[in-house]
């Protein structure tokens, strides 16, 4: 997607979970209903949907299947994302056993763990794997993308075998920045900056 932003990924997505979730019974949306529900401007939500190449209906909007499958397709959502989570804690359990992964294309493949105890327990279907087979799954499946769940302390020791074993992206989830090669990409996901930036919300209204 080199023509997409990230804001403008982010609101796609928002508008999939909408047509998907919020307004599945209904034949047709109109851009100004899906503006009006996100709290976005008009003008910026058919800017959008423009990017995916529906088009609409006079008087009566965008038929929802059309408009939720064109940003499917421009979203990719059909081409399969192999994944490994390492860490098999509270967190990575949630994630394995989130369905919905498999209708965003991310099929989740293996979970790693250097815990004995957890080691061989069965996940979401998954069975918990010692983190030191990662190396040779990766040269086996191929799979260059993983989910970091592991405590904070392990975070960049854990990164750094990662790296050594052939991950080249890597969605965080522990509270570390991480040092990693050029060759390595790191997305972020920060909790409490979400958090708190609903929380500066609320104190605005009041």
């Amino acid at each position: 997607m080199p023509d997409v932003s990230n804001k403008v990924i982010n609101r796609l997505t928002l508008y999939h979970c909408l047509l998907k979730y919020t307004v599945v019974d209904r034949p047709f949306i109109s851009s100004s209903e899906i503006a009006a529900l996100l709290d976005l401007d008009d003008s910026l939500v058919r800017k959008d949907i423009a990017l995916c190449g529906v088009l609409g209906h006079k008087k009566q909007g965008y038929l929802v299947l059309d408009l939720k499958k064109s940003i499917e397709n421009k979203l990719g959502f059909s081409e399969r994302k192999k994944v490994f989570i390492i860490g098999a804690g509270r967190l990575g359990t949630a994630l394995v056993n989130y369905a919905d992964f498999k209708d965003y294309g991310i099929d989740i493949l293996a979970l790693f763990d250097n815990d004995s105890h957890k080691i061989g327990q069965e996940i979401g279907g998954q069975k918990i794997i010692s983190l030191d087979k990662l190396s040779n799954l990766i040269s086996r499946v191929n799979v260059k993308n993983i989910i970091l769940t592991v405590p904070p302390q392990v975070a960049q020791e854990v990164t750094d075998y990662a790296v050594q074993c052939g991950v080249r992206f890597i969605w965080n989830f522990t509270p570390t920045v991480l040092k990693v090669p050029k060759s390595v990409t790191v997305y972020y996901e920060n909790v409490i900056s979400s958090f708190m930036q609903m929380q500066n919300a609320m104190i605005a209204q009041i």
